[in-house]
């Protein structure tokens, strides 16, 4: 069995901080773009709210990218960061198709 870990988003949550953004570029290579990262934060104007958007390979797997101290947790940096709780961990227990 593998264990598949998803980030579930909760929008209302999200203060527009961009903590993820920046925890997620920082433990990519370098040099340091948060541009890069694999989370951003839109932005909807008129509805004057902020909320954090994945991108596909995000939403497929997790991508490895871990804060320190995190150990075996599996919960990747973006989540990690978030003080708001608008990224949330699912973990998933899948059988092997083989």
């Amino acid at each position: 069995m593998d264990l598949v870990v998803k980030i579930n988003i909760v929008p209302e949550k999200c203060r527009g901080c961009r903590a993820c953004e920046t925890a997620c570029a920082w433990w990519d290579k370098p040099p340091f773009n948060p541009r890069r990262a694999g989370i951003h934060i839109i932005k909807d104007e008129e509805a004057g709210i902020e909320y954090p958007l994945l991108n596909m390979e995000c939403q497929e797997k997790f991508c490895g990218k871990q804060a320190p101290g995190a150990g075996s947790l599996l919960e990747p940096a973006c989540v990690t960061a978030c003080l708001f709780e608008a990224l949330q961990v699912e973990k998933e227990e899948v059988r092997d198709a083989g």
